[in-house]
């Protein structure tokens, strides 16, 4: 009887004991030396050290609109939805844009190398056109755009300590506001942010470079009501083989 007492404490104190280590919650690592500027500093040199890395630009809430030319010359105004591209240093960058133009989904491939950019729809070949005027991929890495001045341009720094995200990967978490004209490059060039933003910065706890980074937008919607636009910007595969498909032309343009 006594015996069967004692394993039963010894229970309830394991169990006590699992609770009070929060159960494996990543804020049990949680460092309390962070320096949230020194951080961003060394996340910024190492991704723009980077020869090559892939981006995920994705939108959430309400509906931004760009202007594309659909067929590659008529003006069309298309919701934007993702971006998926590779950077390749110094200044080449292929992807595919899905944008919707109407109800309908459209994906555009493009390609940029230095400041001339190639575009090609669904079914048809590559065309040299823009479609984000005045994007450059070098601005990704440049020392006064892209992701220096998005991690540099952040005030009202905060520390909001260890997490991981949905797929596993150890991050520090830091939030701060940034100038919207800052954030402009991450966004493939495409979006205009204005005034003062929240963004949230994931910093990889091991490879100490940006895995995501989350921009926040207060716009009104087509009823004068205040809502939420965001983009939310995952960076991966870090200097991983480049995998370019050049237009045929481009590289002798």
């Amino acid at each position: 009887m006594r015996q069967s007492r004692i394993i039963s404490l010894m229970l309830i104190m394991l169990l006590v004991l699992a609770g009070c280590n929060g159960g494996g919650d990543d804020n049990s690592e949680e460092q309390t030396d962070i320096d949230p500027l020194e951080l961003l500093t060394t996340a910024s040199d190492n991704i723009r050290s980077a020869e090559t890395f892939r981006l995920d630009v994705m939108h959430g809430g309400l509906d931004y609109f760009v202007t594309i030319l659909l067929n590659g010359q008529t003006p069309t105004d298309v919701a934007f939805r993702r971006a998926q591209a590779q950077y390749v240093r110094p200044d080449e960058v292929q992807g595919t844009v899905r944008v919707v133009a109407g109800i309908v989904p459209v994906d555009v491939d493009i390609y940029a190398n230095n400041t001339q950019q190639w575009v090609r729809f669904v079914g048809t070949d590559w065309l040299l056109d823009d479609f984000a005027p005045g994007f450059s991929a070098e601005t990704l890495i440049a020392e006064d755009s892209g992701f220096e001045a998005a991690l540099s341009a952040l005030t009202d720094l905060t520390y909001d300590g260890a997490e991981s995200l949905e797929d596993g990967t150890p991050v520090y978490h830091l939030d701060g506001t940034a100038d919207g004209a800052s954030v402009t490059a991450l966004l493939v060039g495409m979006i205009e942010a204005e005034g003062e933003v929240p963004v949230d910065v994931y910093i990889h706890r091991e490879e100490l470079y940006p895995v995501r980074i989350v921009i926040t937008q207060f716009e009104l919607d087509e009823n004068g009501d205040e809502g939420i636009i965001t983009w939310t910007i995952d960076v991966f595969d870090v200097n991983d083989p480049p995998d370019i498909d050049v237009p045929a032309g481009a590289d002798e343009s």
